[in-house]
């Protein structure tokens, strides 16, 4: 055992230095009896000649008297502390020996957090020896250092009361376990100490795991209940009131099961056959703002017109009697339009005859959004081979449209000699030309072809951008270079759109440190990102508000292993009819000369298809738009080899 040895050693350490000190006390006053009788009789010697044998006998048994006078009490008072150290080293193995026998994990420490003594319960919890947990701290185990950064606790414990504490103990191993620790302060040491008594509650919190899933359970017998509930409370209001046992079971009964469903997420209304309410759940009471007491009795009609109109609407196309009515509506919900789905349960007894109805109400307005994500992406996937197809058929009438126009200006040019030529002889100069060129508009609309020629061809870049294969490899890629060579990028490209003045917008970065790094093309990043300034640069400038200051924020942090970059506008924002759309190709809300359309979709593609990652978009009418990016983020120590994956080459 590993306490019995430490306490042998202790032990004999302890015996050793007493009686080490008793010895060394005994000389000093045996000396101290003795240096006078030997300093009286060599001065009497000295001054006689001769030595005194009466006188030195005399002289000896004063001395002998004078030692047994100091010497009683001094061993007396010896003995005593030696006895009290032994009790103290029997104390201190007896609660080594409790520690050992402890259930729970035992530690005491400093209150600096310096670990002085563990049980062998928390070496084998924790997978520590006790020689590397006695060179430890607390706040090497502790994640969240609770008690160091909880100073009531630390007064509490010093005006002698226990405290008790949640948090999370880390392993060797490096896994995380969740604790519950008992502290108090150990008053019986010398200095003050800690002793805490740790109990691991991963047990603990798996149960209230099982007892969360087990509140799924209760949903299937929803309907059974809800049905016991309506039939018992009809049932009791027959009941004559002086029968206090039926009150008795008829209230036991229903507070059970008022309590029950009142702790359903879902909202439950019961129905009789008249549509009067007879159950009213507190969910339904949370989203309307309508206590019980004020609903029960009242017709659906009364209290929830519009919820009353929708099931009117779903019974005229539906039969209850055959299946349930399922619908979705959206209404405002606490100042937040919410998407609500709505079911139907008819009551019906043994001879199909309608006893009411049971409607539960669940907000689904995350799931709403989780599918319409999922929408997007198939979209997305199906959009390449298309986007292949026609950017081929395009460009080959394209290329000839640009290429005959360019030739038209080369001929029409006064600087090639051979225009020169032929102009003289056709009995012309290539200045008349010229200037029936420009009378007649000519070169202008030829600077238009030119002009919507590359327009045609940057919108067939962007299409091929989705199915063609990259030709430069990936790398590592830093976040915050490529996010700040996007800025500069884009500074370049609104002074010369002469749309707005990137220079009037107010830059705010925030950037966490050690985020870490990709695996892409920095192109791609780049490209990404200055399509979410244009897009966020362009909403300013759309802003009707001409004196609220425009500004982007950039945000760049890390979430465990995934690297988030945020970009935030306080533009005029979107309605949610265009925020569901605004990843789909070809969508835009700009003219023609602004936008193609394909921005977003592209930077959408990238970031989910091309490099695994996911890219949002927040955004209230009045309230600005947050787009958020997150990828798979790299150690900085990581090697530059990745794998490599097709990637698609984008037209910068």
């Amino acid at each position: 055992m590993p306490h019995q040895n430490h306490n042998a050693t202790f032990s004999r350490t302890q015996f050793a230095k007493h009686w080490s000190v008793k010895g060394f006390t005994a000389t000093l006053i045996i000396i101290a009896a003795l240096l006078p009788v030997v300093s009286a009789l060599s001065i009497n010697f000295w001054l006689d000649g001769y030595l005194d044998w009466n006188e030195a006998t005399l002289e000896l048994g004063v001395a002998c008297m004078t030692l047994a006078f100091i010497a009683y009490p001094a061993f007396y008072l010896l003995r005593w502390e030696t006895e009290q150290a032994t009790r103290w080293d029997e104390t201190r193995q007896d609660f080594l020996l409790l520690m050992d026998q402890a259930v729970d994990m035992v530690i005491v420490s400093t209150p600096q957090g310096l670990i002085k003594e563990v049980n062998q319960k928390a070496c084998d919890r924790l997978q520590y020896t006790r020689a590397e947990l006695l060179s430890m701290s607390t706040l090497d185990l502790d994640i969240d250092c609770h008690l160091q950064r909880s100073p009531e606790l630390v007064k509490s414990m010093l005006s002698g009361e226990d405290v008790y504490y949640e948090t999370i103990f880390r392993l060797k191993n490096g896994k995380k376990i969740p604790i519950e620790s008992r502290a108090r302060m150990a008053g019986w040491l010398e200095q003050p100490h800690y002793i805490e008594f740790i109990s691991d509650i991963s047990h603990r919190r798996e149960a209230e795991k099982e007892l969360h899933l087990s509140h799924e359970a209760l949903e299937k017998t929803r309907n059974l209940l809800e049905l016991r509930i309506a039939q018992h409370s009809s049932e009791i209001k027959k009941q004559k009131k002086g029968r206090k046992i039926a009150e008795k079971q008829f209230d036991a009964l229903q507070n059970y099961l008022a309590r029950l469903i009142d702790s359903m997420p879902s909202v439950i209304i019961a129905l009789d056959n008249e549509n009067c309410i007879l159950q009213w759940n507190k969910e339904a009471e949370n989203m309307t703002g309508i206590g019980p007491e004020e609903a029960v009795g009242s017709t659906l009609g009364e209290l929830y017109p519009l919820l009353d109109h929708k099931i009117i609407q779903a019974k005229s196309t539906s039969d209850l009697l055959t299946q349930s009515i399922n619908f979705r509506m959206e209404q405002e919900v606490n100042l937040s339009l919410r998407t609500l789905e709505v079911m139907v349960y008819g009551i019906y007894n043994t001879r199909e005859e309608n006893m009411g109805e049971v409607v539960r109400i669940d907000d689904i307005t995350e799931k709403v959004k989780i599918d319409a994500t999922l929408v997007q992406t198939e979209k997305m996937l199906s959009l390449g081979g298309l986007a292949a197809g026609m950017a081929h058929e395009i460009n080959n009438p394209l290329g000839a449209i640009m290429q005959s126009t360019q030739n038209i200006k080369r001929r029409l040019s006064s600087d090639l000699l051979r225009n020169h030529k032929v102009a003289s002889e056709n009995n012309l100069t290539i200045e008349q030309v010229s200037s029936y060129v420009q009378q007649q508009s000519i070169d202008t609309f030829l600077d238009g072809i030119l002009a919507s020629g590359e327009r045609a061809a940057d919108i067939v870049g962007d299409m091929l951008s989705f199915a063609k294969p990259i030709a430069h490899q990936s790398g590592h890629v830093d976040l915050t270079v490529a996010l700040d060579t996007a800025v500069r990028l884009s500074a370049k490209d609104y002074n010369q759109k002469k749309q707005f003045d990137f220079r009037k917008i107010q830059i705010r970065k925030t950037y966490a440190p050690n985020v870490g790094k990709v695996f892409a093309q920095k192109n791609q990043l780049e490209q990404v990102f200055l399509n979410l300034l244009v897009n966020a640069a362009q909403a300013l400038a759309s802003q009707a508000d001409k004196n609220k200051e425009p500004l982007i924020e950039l945000i760049l942090r890390r979430e465990g292993k995934t690297a988030v970059v945020e970009v935030i506008d306080n533009g005029p924002g979107m309605p949610e009819k265009v925020r569901k759309r605004v990843f789909e190709p070809f969508f835009t809300t700009k003219d023609e000369n602004t936008g193609t359309g394909l921005g977003l979709s592209v930077s959408y593609f990238i970031i989910s298809e091309q490099l695994g990652g996911e890219l949002r978009v927040e955004s209230q009418s009045g309230r600005g738009s947050r787009f958020t990016i997150r990828l798979p983020s790299i150690d900085n120590s990581a090697t530059t080899q990745g794998p490599q994956d097709e990637q698609i080459e984008l037209p910068l």
